[in-house]
């Protein structure tokens, strides 16, 4: 995909997500790093936070081709539906090597851009018109807009209606967030449902006596669709920890990104 032949959406990616790198870039540019801090393809697994959306699997793709097979957090929108007892398993699952268990979770919210700068739209084969992304996101957000919001448990929907309970409290009563706003208030409730994951993991196996020596590192943000399929992502947080075991783990970000809770977002 040209940059040039698409000056609609090289605007748009400009002025929403600015310094967004290429999907592919960006996962080589993170192995890199975490490299002089010990971690590697034979002895760390990756966890993905990812949407469940066909459309995100190239990003899964190329961190399946830097660091092996990865554990998958799947769960509409990127959320992770998971919880306590999907991430010990996916930290029991990585390899130990010298005594240390070493883990990478890559987490993201995503939305498409469409060639002329729209937001929310993405092309998808065999498919004449452009379509929703991210699809939870949007039907989320016509019921803010209708609404007529459904927030009662239903079996049938229960990701969807936790979604909704995870974002409501960060959403000013009586708003209706674009979704650009709504996506970056996706990605930072994903980064921070993990931390406390990690944390309160790490405080039940100190309490228990289990405490795991374990380098951990994590990796937030958006993945955007383009025209063409290129797929573009705009980082957020950058942490890494190593060294002792999790109930150390104080998470802070080493490279702080662009604010998403409402200040300077774009409209």
């Amino acid at each position: 995909m040209s940059m040039v032949d698409n000056p609609g959406f090289a605007e748009a990616l400009d002025r929403h997500f600015p310094g967004a790198v290429l999907g592919g870039e960006f996962i080589a540019e993170t192995a890199s790093r975490l490299s002089d801090e010990g971690f590697a393809k034979d002895n760390t697994i990756a966890c993905v936070a990812l949407c469940r959306d066909e459309v995100t699997r190239p990003l899964f793709t190329d961190v399946e081709r830097v660091w092996g097979p990865a554990f998958s957090f799947a769960g509409l929108a990127g959320m992770v539906t998971a919880g306590r007892t999907g991430l010990a398993a996916a930290i029991h699952h990585a390899p130990i090597d010298d005594g240390r268990r070493r883990f990478v979770i890559y987490a993201m919210a995503h939305i498409g851009i469409d060639a002329a700068g729209a937001t929310g739209w993405v092309d998808r084969p065999g498919i004449a018109e452009p379509s929703s992304t991210c699809g939870a996101l949007v039907a989320f957000r016509n019921e803010l807009q209708g609404g007529e919001l459904v927030v009662e448990f239903d079996r049938y929907e229960t990701e969807q209606v936790l979604l909704k309970h995870r974002l409501l409290p960060l959403i000013t009563y009586g708003t209706v967030p674009d979704l650009v706003a709504l996506t970056k208030l996706t990605v930072t409730a994903i980064e921070d449902d993990l931390q406390e994951i990690i944390l309160s993991l790490a405080e039940e196996w100190r309490r228990t006596g289990q405490a795991m020596p374990a380098d951990a590192a994590m990796f937030s943000g958006i993945q955007i669709h383009g025209p063409d399929g290129v797929n573009f992502v705009w980082p957020l947080g950058s942490h890494i920890e190593a060294g002792g075991d999790l109930s150390d783990y104080e998470f802070t970000a080493a490279e702080p990104g662009p604010d998403p809770r409402g200040r300077g977002t774009p409209a």
